[in-house]
C-alpha cells in the first residue's frame, strides 16, 4: 500500500506543478491581467482539472508575491507598483552584474553562439514578435546567472524577474529594438571574455530600461 500512496502523491505533485506552470504563464503573458479576480472553480474549468491542484498552485503563486488577497479573501493578480518595479530593477542590476562577472569566463562558446542566433533572429524578423523577444530575454539573463554557478543567486534573480515581467514590452514597445541591440552587446562582451565590459554593458542595459519607464510615466 505504501508504494501506491507514494505514486498517487507524486502524481498529485506533478499535476499541481503543471497547473502552476499554466497559471504562471498566463500571468506573465498577460492573459490574466493585474487586478483580475481569480476563482478556483472557474480556473479549474478553464484548465480542465479539479480545484485541488488549482488551489495549491494559487497558494504557491501568492507566496511568490504574484497574487494578493482582497476583501473577502478573493485572490487577484497583483499589480506591481512602479516604485516596486524600479526597486526590483535596481536589485537585479546589482545581482546580475555580479553574476555576469563570474559567468564571463565560464559560459561556453557554443551557448553564446546560440544566444546570439536567437537574439538576431528576433531582431531581424519581418514582423516584431514581442513574445519571442521576451523568451530571448529570459534565455539570456537566465543563462548568465546559471553560468555563475551560484544556485541561490540564480533563484533570487528568477524570482525577481517573474515579479517584474508584468511590466514588459507590451507596456514599453519602444524597447523592442534597443533591447535586442543591448542584448547583442552583452553577448559580444561575453564572447570577448571581457569581464569589465560585460558588467558595464549589462549595467547600462538596466539603466536604459529604468529611463524608459521614467519616460513612459512622464508621457502619461
Amino acid at each position: 500500500m505504501v508504494p501506491a500512496l507514494q505514486t498517487n502523491d507524486e502524481g498529485a505533485r506533478q499535476l499541481s506543478g503543471r497547473v502552476y506552470d499554466q497559471l504562471l504563464e498566463m500571468i506573465l503573458n498577460g492573459s490574466l491581467e493585474g487586478g483580475v479576480l481569480l476563482y478556483e472553480q472557474a480556473l479549474a474549468r478553464l484548465l480542465k482539472t479539479s480545484r485541488t491542484p488549482v488551489r495549491e498552485a494559487l497558494f504557491r503563486l501568492e507566496a511568490e508575491g504574484l497574487l494578493t488577497r482582497q476583501a473577502g479573501r478573493v485572490l487577484t493578480v497583483r499589480e506591481v507598483p512602479v516604485r516596486e518595479f524600479m526597486e526590483i530593477l535596481r536589485v537585479r542590476s546589482v545581482l546580475e552584474t555580479e553574476a555576469i562577472g563570474q559567468a564571463c569566463k565560464r559560459i561556453p562558446d557554443a551557448e553564446l553562439l546560440e544566444l546570439r542566433r536567437t537574439v538576431e533572429s528576433v531582431l531581424n524578423a519581418d514582423v516584431p514578435d514581442v513574445e519571442a523577444q521576451m523568451r530571448a530575454d529570459d534565455t539570456l539573463h537566465c543563462a548568465i546567472v546559471d553560468a555563475c554557478e551560484n544556485t541561490v543567486l540564480a533563484e533570487l534573480v528568477r524570482g525577481l524577474r517573474r515579479r517584474t515581467r508584468v511590466l514588459n514590452l507590451k507596456s514599453l514597445p519602444q524597447r523592442f529594438v534597443p533591447g535586442c541591440q543591448e542584448h547583442l552587446a552583452i553577448i559580444s562582451a561575453l564572447e570577448r571574455r571581457d569581464e569589465e565590459g560585460a558588467r558595464e554593458t549589462l549595467a547600462a542595459h538596466f539603466e536604459n530600461v529604468r529611463q524608459s519607464v521614467l519616460a513612459k510615466l512622464g508621457s502619461i
